[in-house]
């Protein structure tokens, strides 16, 4: 049970900083559009969503012709808006992310144990497994805004991407961790 906990940590591990490379690298950026000046595209926002959450345009709150009309016209947005400042890197933030995929990796080993025939499965069948998991999150969270919401897709390409190398990274080190524990 040690080494179970052990190899879920390890792996956690692993995603933190294979997160840490990917989001400090280009790649993900280069989907992004840019406002041409920050500043005032920040005083704009906060003029039209003064508090913090997240905000539909056009609203719900509209009446049904209103609504239709406003969406027809465009343009169409969710803004999701933090209202106070804060770091760039903000330590809680990481802290949270590595207990965040620690739970996750749990969460994981939890279903594979209990999936016996993975576990006594090769080395190679077991990542596939833990990467078909992060197949299986990519699609079902990261396509779930353009599909529901019509958000543009490249964001959420990259992040599927990232969810699908993430889990393959992690399921390197609990492939090789649940080998160890269970022959």
């Amino acid at each position: 049970m040690k080494r179970y906990y052990l190899g879920t940590f390890l792996a956690a591990l692993a995603m933190f900083f294979w997160g840490a490379i990917f989001w400090m690298s280009p790649f993900p950026y280069r989907v992004l559009q840019h406002s041409p000046d920050d500043a005032l595209a920040g005083a704009a926002l906060l003029q039209h969503f003064p508090t913090s959450g997240t905000y539909m345009v056009p609203g719900k709150h509209n009446d049904a012709a209103t609504l239709n009309r406003l969406h027809e016209k465009g343009p169409i947005a969710m803004v999701h808006i933090q209202t106070a400042g804060a770091p760039t890197v903000q330590p809680k933030a990481l802290v949270l992310g590595f207990a965040h995929y620690w739970v996750c990796t749990l969460l994981a080993a939890f279903l594979t144990v209990r999936t016996s025939p993975v576990v006594r499965a090769s080395f190679g069948k077991r990542v596939w497994f833990f990467a078909l998991i992060g197949g299986i999150i990519a699609v079902f969270a990261d396509f779930s805004a353009p599909v529901w919401w019509g958000h543009p897709w490249p964001f959420h390409v990259v992040n599927a991407i990232y969810t699908v190398t993430v889990w393959l990274v992690g399921g390197l080190v609990l492939a090789a961790l649940l080998k160890a524990e269970h022959e």
